[in-house]
């Protein structure tokens, strides 16, 4: 059985009956095991917490250092 889950924006969670999760926001889509997908989701929300507010440049703990262009 399959499942999508769509909000009001531009993300799809599309849950397969094989237990893959397909992620959907606009025209990306990354493919994920459920535990994985709950830590990326994680992650994320932990990164939008230490974004808050700020302007400018912020650093995250762990970070790899990528830089803008």
């Amino acid at each position: 059985m399959e499942r999508i889950i769509q909000d009001k924006g531009q993300v799809v969670l599309n849950v397969c009956g094989c237990g893959k999760l397909h992620f959907t926001y606009g025209p990306i889509t990354l493919h994920f095991e459920r535990e994985e997908f709950l830590t990326f989701a994680d992650e994320v929300n932990h990164a939008a917490a230490h974004l808050g507010d700020q302007r400018g440049p912020v650093a995250f703990p762990g970070g790899n250092g990528t830089a803008c262009h």
